[in-house]
């Protein structure tokens, strides 16, 4: 650091502080090398985001860790369920074989059948046979002895249907009914579905005096399951085997007071539970379950990234020069980082929690499936937040694609479903959609694949556990199988797992490229966009600090944005500033405006914001802009700043095109928009860094120094390490005009700098601007009179988006002003000996207001020699006329009341 001395006014790299120390800090050669600037910018968001990470360390926390935790804990729930249903029991009680049940329609109506029966098999026809008649009547009496049922048991009162009757709808119940053949039987149960409990196919015959009796039980086989329950399937089968043997032992006997009756004891095997079994239930569900991990993730990427554009945040650091590419790669890194540390605490955990799908599988296999699986979904994230600009829509959105997920995972968490469409008879062609667009296809089928061989799986055949093998690195190359249909494995070809990874990959590259596209060529909120070829444009390619001509600039400028106003209508002043503007000869000011026309919506809708502006700024002025709300100042600004498109014309800053090259212009400017952009967990301290390190200066002792006095110069230095959102409103705007001052701008845009700041620390901001300006254009809109008084070098005054008046203070109340007012209080009698000598003193003096001796004379500028000689009555009182009296000049205020209201000029109109 040295102290100032005379330099040469090109070396305005170097920012001067009220203090008159000079510091280089920030190299133009720094900011006009891509790959420099881009480094610094991106170290300065990254430190950026550890410090709001940090800060919010128990969302980072939950992230990381806590939800790989919850999931873990809530699959140990779900095994600890499926433990308890197959807990051991050395000693499983016995119990009595019940008779058969009733049957139940399909909709738990009486409209069913409890027995059919033939004698005839096939498509025979065959005389219904008395000895099988007799044998189900023995049946039913036996059942409705141990069931206390009432069915019939006179066989020639029962049903006996003919082939007539196959499509026949019942509406009540039946309960035995004899059918022509066993063909019958299927042809009825095929076309009536759960309206049949059983059916009996009986052969009997007598070979050498030996009589032979076979019966077939027919039941639907798809309800089928091992067990002894006493109500379970294979119990009631047995039921109707035991009745029919008794009734047929009470046929043969051919007593019919014989009594028969078989009872039947059940007690099953001494029952060990499967140590297994809870990892097997819990791997049903492992897919859903760590499907969601990442979408915690997923959602907070929407959340966070949507809500600096909700916030503007990311717009101010783009109007300060921030590169879109590098704000999309420090967020990439972001959350590559948060996928990394959530994958490794996943994988830890689960080896913590003994599962064999993490202990069997190789670490980079686990590694690659949550990660890759995780940064895809990122990238997806990413791209959807360029569609929405409101946080809350954004994460309804990702609620929405969690509950989607869910549903898909549960769809294809099992084989069948999840190689489906790898069938030969499935089209490819949404197989490949799903792999192509939807990361959470591929994460389902890659956790299928590893899960099939590396955890435990129950075998329905045998009934048993079975252990799972190591899963390495070489088995992602090869196909998966079934696990449980491997006899169908030819009908399917299923790719490599390692495509799923291949498929992340490109998952992340798609979503990443669309997200970059989108981000170009969809409007933010202010309507700024780029054409959807604008990667083909030779401009996008070529360097982003060329320099135009500001001659050929003008020229063009006109002829292609032609005014659209009737210039010669305007005032007078305001047309030779615009005939000095557009002339390439004269006008060598650093800013020129040219045509400058700004219209939003269209038809009905259409409302002109800026009506063909023509201005120029020069060099160390402060230019102010006064206008009521919507005359078209912040419009303006925001033009200038490259957020907003111009509809027509154009804004040449040091020869840079606002529009050809807006990236370029916003390296040269320093902007305080309307609104307090700021992050509310940094401090004043941490925002001014950032904005130096996206301005291209790297941390030092110069710049920390530097910083300290810019706070000093407003009042902040005491608060400096406190987070913005701790702030006063007052303290924010102050916060907001130092950030524009960062980087040393050539030009600084101050929209409403002082809003809602107190008069003393007004004054502190005010003398910060007039020292600051040196070397330097700066454009101001106010409200307030004052400042625009205290501060402006020129002003312009704007009314329905036309420049009407142009001039410093002094000029415009010169030519829009009514001259002086002079008050003077006398007493009721002596109103008009004063009035007349008034008249006598000043020729042609304006009495605007008498009220019970208050009288307010004005007089123009032209009557300012009279002025002395009546003041001098004024305070020498001779005739003992005046009790007191007042003079003032017209002020700004009343000149800008004049100029609005148009009562100085004629309204101008659009052609």
């Amino acid at each position: 650091m040295k102290k100032n001395n005379n330099k040469d006014d090109s070396e305005d790299n170097s920012c001067i502080d009220d203090d008159s120390f000079e510091i280089q800090l920030w190299s133009k050669d720094l900011l006009n090398s891509t790959s420099g600037l881009w480094i610094i910018q991106l170290k300065t968001l990254l430190r950026k985001h550890y410090i709001l990470q940090s800060r919010s360390w128990k969302t980072v926390l939950f992230l990381i860790v806590i939800s790989p935790l919850v999931t873990m804990l809530l699959l140990e729930f779900v095994s600890y369920l499926f433990l308890f249903l197959t807990e051991s029991n050395l000693h499983p009680s016995k119990f009595n074989l019940n008779g058969v049940d009733n049957c139940y329609g399909p909709d738990g109506s009486d409209a069913c059948i409890n027995f059919m029966y033939t004698n005839c098999i096939d498509n025979n026809n065959c005389q219904r046979d008395s000895a099988i008649d007799e044998i189900m009547s023995n049946f039913v009496v036996a059942n409705n002895k141990r069931m206390n049922y009432n069915w019939e048991t006179d066989s020639n009162k029962w049903e006996n249907w003919e082939s007539d009757k196959l499509k026949i709808e019942i509406k009540e119940k039946h309960d035995i009914i004899h059918v022509p053949n066993s063909k019958f039987i299927y042809d009825y149960v095929a076309t009536h579905q759960n309206y049949t409990n059983y059916g009996l196919i009986f052969d009997i015959k007598n070979t050498n005096g030996v009589t032979n009796y076979r019966y077939q039980v027919l039941y639907n086989s798809t309800n089928h399951y091992n067990s002894t329950e006493r109500h379970s399937l294979s119990m009631r089968i047995v039921s109707v085997a035991r009745g029919l043997d008794e009734a047929i032992a009470k046929y043969a006997y051919s007593n019919p007071n014989a009594t028969t009756k078989f009872n039947v004891e059940v007690k099953d095997f001494p029952i060990i539970g499967y140590e297994g079994y809870g990892e097997v239930g819990m791997m049903i569900y492992a897919p859903i379950v760590f499907f969601c991990v990442s979408m915690v993730i997923f959602v907070h990427i929407l959340s966070s990234v949507v809500s600096e554009k909700e916030t503007k945040v990311r717009y101010s650091m783009e109007m300060m020069g921030l590169k879109r590419s590098v704000y999309w790669t420090s967020w990439a890194i972001l959350y590559f980082i948060y996928y990394a540390f959530n994958t490794l605490a996943t994988i830890i955990m689960g080896k913590l929690f003994g599962y064999s799908f993490f202990l069997k599988t190789d670490f980079m296999v686990l590694f690659i499936l949550f990660f890759l699986y995780g940064i895809a979904m990122g990238a997806m994230a990413m791209f959807i937040t360029t569609l929405v600009n409101r946080t809350k829509t954004a994460v309804l959105i990702g609620i929405s694609i969690l509950i989607i997920g869910f549903v898909f995972n549960y769809l294809f968490s099992g084989d069948q479903m999840s190689y489906s469409l790898w069938s030969n008879d499935m089209n490819p062609i949404y197989r490949k959609l799903f792999s192509y667009f939807v990361p959470f296809f591929n994460f389902t089928k890659m956790f299928v694949d590893v899960k099939n061989k590396s955890s435990v799986n129950y075998n329905m055949a045998t009934d048993s556990i079975i252990e799972g093998e190591e899963y390495r690195w070489e088995d992602l190359y090869n196909k998966p199988k079934f696990s449980d249909n491997a006899e169908n494995s030819d009908h399917y070809d299923i790719e490599p797992t390692s495509h799923c990874a291949y498929y992340f990959l490109l998952n992340t590259l798609i979503y990443f490229v669309l997200c970059l596209y989108c981000d170009n060529i969809l409007p933010n909120i202010y309507g700024n966009k780029k054409p959807f070829y604008y990667f083909l444009l030779p401009s996008y390619w070529k360097s982003k600090n060329s320099y135009i001509s500001d001659k050929h600039w003008i020229r063009e400028t006109k002829e292609k944005y032609p005014s659209k106003i009737d210039i010669n209508k305007l005032d007078d002043d305001v047309k030779e500033h615009y005939k000095y503007t557009c002339d390439p000869k004269l006008n060598k000011d650093p800013i020129k405006i040219i045509n400058l026309r700004k219209v939003f919506g269209k038809f009905k809708n259409k409302k002109v914001a800026v009506r063909n502006s023509c201005l120029s700024v020069k060099k160390d002025k402060v230019l102010v802009l006064l206008g009521q709300n919507g005359a078209g100042k912040t419009t303006t600004m925001n033009i200038m700043s490259g957020l907003s498109p111009a509809s027509a014309g154009d804004i040449l800053i040091y020869n840079k095109s606002i529009k050809k090259n807006p990236e370029a212009v916003q390296s040269e400017l320093g902007i305080c928009p309307q609104d307090d952009i700021l992050f509310k967990d940094l401090t004043a301290l941490e925002h001014l860094k950032l904005y130096s390190g996206l301005k291209g200066a790297e941390d030092s002792r110069e710049l920390q120094e530097l910083l300290n006095n810019r706070l000093k110069a407003v009042q902040l230095y005491t608060v400096r390490n406190a987070r913005s959102k701790t702030y006063s409103g007052g303290m924010k705007r102050r916060l907001s005009m130092i950030i524009s001052t960062i980087g040393d701008p050539k030009v600084i845009l101050l929209d409403e700098p002082t809003t809602g700041m107190d008069p003393v620390n007004r004054r502190y901001v005010w003398r910060f601007i007039e020292e600051f300006k040196k070397n330097r254009s700066i454009l101001l809109t106010t409200h307030s009179m004052e400042e625009a008084d205290a501060l402006g070098d020129n002003i312009i005054i704007m009314s329905n988006g036309i420049i009407k008046a142009i001039g410093d203070t002094t000029y415009l109340k010169k030519k829009f002003g009514n001259g002086y007012h002079i008050s003077v209080i006398v007493d009721q009698n002596n109103v008009e000996n004063l009035k007349a000598i008034a008249t006598e003193m000043v020729p042609g003096i304006y009495l605007a207001d008498d009220s019970a001796g208050a009288l307010l004379f004005e007089l123009g500028y032209e009557q300012t020699n009279y002025i002395p000689r009546f003041v001098k009555y004024l305070d020498e009182n001779p005739d003992n006329y005046v009790n007191s009296w007042g003079m003032s000049q017209t002020t700004l205020e009343e000149v800008f009341l004049n100029v609005v209201h148009d009562k100085m000029i004629n309204k101008t109109k659009e052609e």
